[in-house]
């Protein structure tokens, strides 16, 4: 099931989505250096279980896009568990944060395909059908 998150705010290096999902609320920060020009104002996630990662293997999350249609690829990211919250489970991405393609989510119990998965994948695509910000 594709979450539609929207944007929210911007920071230093990220720039970030949210959206409220059954009375939790579900932010994603994603480095300026991986976001499309112009700036989406929306864009959909995608949290599925980790075992379906083997089929996105030509993705390469440790190499920063080198042209513009690099920048506007659907991000997959896979993530681990860090701890539970109240209505929300902390993540964060496999690899170096200098280099990951998103930064750590709080998902919402609901999104998870599992509420005990220790790993997720997210998928999130960008919505380039509309007016972006510049």
């Amino acid at each position: 099931m594709m979450t539609v998150l929207t944007l929210s705010k911007e920071t230093r290096n990220k720039i970030r989505w949210d959206a409220v999902v059954d009375d939790a609320q579900f932010e994603l920060y994603i480095p300026k250096w991986r976001v499309p020009d112009p700036l989406p104002v929306r864009i959909f996630v995608e949290v599925s279980h980790a075992e379906s990662a083997n089929e996105w293997k030509r993705y390469d999350p440790l190499t920063p896009p080198s042209k513009e249609e690099d920048r506007n690829r659907p991000i997959l990211a896979l993530v681990e568990r860090v701890c539970k919250q109240t209505k929300t489970v902390r993540f964060k991405p496999r690899g170096d944060p200098n280099n990951c393609e998103i930064g750590e989510p709080y998902i919402p119990f609901t999104l998870l395909p599992d509420p005990l998965a220790d790993r997720v994948l997210i998928k999130v695509e960008w919505d380039l059908s509309g007016k972006g910000v510049s």
